[in-house]
């Protein structure tokens, strides 16, 4: 081989190297870099002078050729047009529809590294806040400096720089989406305000058919378990039936009820069961709500389209719950009848004494 043929060779390589946006394309490697050179630079105003130079891949700027077809297919034609002769050099301008797939897909995968990248650098911020409360348990920041990161983190989490309150809520599916994104939340929620917590919490509660499809493939929805069951004994009686009853709104154009999904999801079900427990608890300490009024028949009803959806679902299909609360059975028990419950106990396997 030629040294023209090796340089040609070793141009395309740098080529397929280079980036437009490299702190999207090669986060980690960037990332990476930064800390050596601060390393580097930090040892220098000590006055230690590292031997062993720290080597940086340099890529040159090629300008990327435009793509250029010489045959157009005008769609609904019966054959192709050419248009790179020497006498009609021009393109057929506009004769392509311009929605491509692959263009789509190219949205679609710059829309996931954007994520990615948001995902890690929340991700740097909440080891800043893990490392200044290593001693101790997690817990709401209370120090001025440490409040102030929480709340960057809580908004960017939420906002990720989106225009409206409903691509804001789709920003968050979408860092859900992701396992790392899981680990952050779940990580996150000690650390937030209760009115925070709740927030997110309720989000979730919202989308959770959503996110339990979304999460067929790595089943990750289960870290955030532990950390939500202590954000569920804030929400107040009302949050708690709008949460639930959002689960039993059939779809347009489907028969089967969002709660259907859920049951079949280890997440899912477990915190279904927490929050009908913790509906439980508030009736039995406010004596107001066993009053018949509308949220407390409300609330009979929606307990009872929950246990007729648990024993309709197939055992095979119904999820294994990370917990079962205590109350559960008294909760069942004084709202569906005996021949109900009795379902309930062959498909739940549990101790149902009436």
């Amino acid at each position: 081989m030629t040294k023209k043929e090796k340089d040609w060779v070793i141009k395309v390589q740098m080529v397929q190297l280079q980036s437009e946006n490299p702190h999207l394309d090669d986060y980690y490697y960037q990332e990476y870099y930064k800390k050596l050179e601060k390393k580097q630079a930090d040892e220098e105003l000590l006055g230690r002078k590292n031997k062993v130079e720290f080597l940086k891949l340099v890529t040159p700027y090629i300008q990327k050729a435009e793509a250029y077809e010489s045959v157009v297919r005008i769609e609904g034609s019966l054959g192709q047009v050419a248009v790179s002769t020497c006498f009609t050099p021009r393109r057929a301008i506009d004769a392509v529809p311009h929605g491509t797939q692959k263009q789509d897909t190219g949205t679609a995968s710059s829309q996931r590294l954007r994520v990615l990248y948001w995902i890690e650098k929340m991700f740097l911020q909440l080891l800043e806040i893990e490392e200044s409360q290593k001693d101790g348990p997690p817990q709401p920041c209370f120090s001025k400096p440490q409040s102030k990161q929480v709340e960057q983190l809580f908004q960017a989490l939420k906002t990720q720089e989106q225009n409206n309150l409903e691509e804001a809520a789709d920003g968050f599916l979408q860092v859900l989406s992701v396992r790392k994104g899981k680990a952050l939340v779940a990580r996150l929620l000690p650390f937030l305000p209760q009115d925070q917590a709740v927030s997110l919490l309720l989000a979730i509660m919202h989308h959770l058919p959503l996110l339990v499809r979304k999460d067929m493939a790595d089943q990750a929805l289960h870290m955030l378990f532990k950390p939500l069951g202590k954000c569920i004994s804030h929400l107040t009686f009302h949050e708690l039936l709008q949460g639930l009853q959002g689960l039993l709104l059939l779809p347009p154009g489907s028969s089967e009820r969002p709660v259907a999904v859920v049951l079949q999801n280890q997440f899912g079900i477990s915190l279904l069961y927490a929050l009908l427990s913790h509906g439980e608890q508030l009736i039995s300490l406010d004596s107001s709500l066993e009053e018949p009024n509308r949220d407390h028949i409300a609330w009979t009803n929606t307990v009872v389209l929950i246990a007729r959806e648990i024993a309709q679902m197939p055992i095979a299909s119904l999820a294994e719950p990370l917990n079962i609360p205590s109350n559960l059975l008294p909760l069942f028990c004084h709202h569906v009848d005996k021949q109900l419950v009795q379902q309930l106990e062959a498909k739940m396997q549990l101790a149902w004494i009436c």
